[in-house]
């Protein structure tokens, strides 16, 4: 960043909602509300990368305004892009509250990128309609959303979403998409190696040695032909925590009851 703070919030001023608009003399961060979450709801602040497409059209525009939305960290951060968090982030200007709405006006920002966060968002659906009501006409999205991934916290995991949601929740927002593909970060080879790493993880919590070397001697043959409901894999599964269990799950039910 080249400018401070302060510069910075002058810059963004004139497209932030009252009453944060109105102090001459304020600075980035602002804190939106006190209900944000704390650092030390997660387990590790969150440092996943940008996308190059979303940075180089920033900086290919730099008189424009861009949102990162649910930035984390930022190794670099950039001018013209606000970056916002739902807890006290070292690179967030503003820290807003995780109820899917956000303080700025309508038709502001040329482009909004949003990369590993909408799973984290109760209602994701009100998070497309918000940047769209925040894009101007023309405007962009830049997206990444999880599929096949194991519940992860920072601090909850609502949604993740086959290629077929994440367009069909834009589109009928009134986006046109432009671009639907999986990344070179986002193929099976992340799936399988997460989920087999997390499993022998939960594993090795047990403080069973034989057990995790049990597992870890199996071969891909030997887990794919495998019946679902064989012996050895409820060995495995029944010496996961319920946490485990949970986080590995391939569905989940419920029943409830209408109040």
């Amino acid at each position: 960043m080249s400018i401070d703070r302060r510069q910075k919030f002058q810059r963004f001023r004139h497209i932030l909602k009252p009453p944060y608009d109105a102090d001459d003399s304020a600075s980035f961060p602002i804190f939106t509300t006190d209900k944000h979450f704390n650092l030390d709801d997660y387990a590790s602040e969150s440092a996943n990368h940008s996308v190059d497409s979303f940075d180089n059209l920033a900086k290919a525009l730099p008189d424009d305004l861009f949102m990162d939305l649910g930035c984390g960290r930022r190794s670099v951060t950039l001018d013209n892009v606000l970056y916002v968090e739902v807890y006290p982030s070292v690179s967030a200007d503003l820290i807003v509250a995780p109820d899917c709405r956000y303080p700025i006006r309508d038709e502001s920002l040329r482009g909004i990128g949003c990369f590993a966060v909408l799973e984290h968002t109760r209602q994701p659906w009100i998070v497309v309609q918000e940047m769209r009501r925040m894009l101007k006409p023309g405007g962009q999205v830049f997206i990444d959303w999880p599929f096949l991934q194991p519940v992860h916290g920072y601090p909850s995991h609502f949604f993740n979403a086959t290629r077929e949601g994440l367009t069909s929740i834009f589109e009928d927002e009134g986006f046109t998409v432009d671009h639907a593909f999986t990344g070179a970060h986002q193929t099976a080879a992340y799936s399988v190696q997460w989920l087999l790493g997390r499993f022998a993880h939960h594993l090795r919590l047990t403080g069973d040695v034989e057990l995790l070397h049990e597992f870890a001697q199996m071969r891909v043959s030997d887990l794919v032909s495998m019946s679902q409901q064989d012996p050895l894999w409820w060995k495995f599964l029944n010496a996961l925590s319920p946490e485990g269990f949970a986080e590995l799950a391939c569905g989940n039910m419920l029943f409830a009851t209408k109040a």
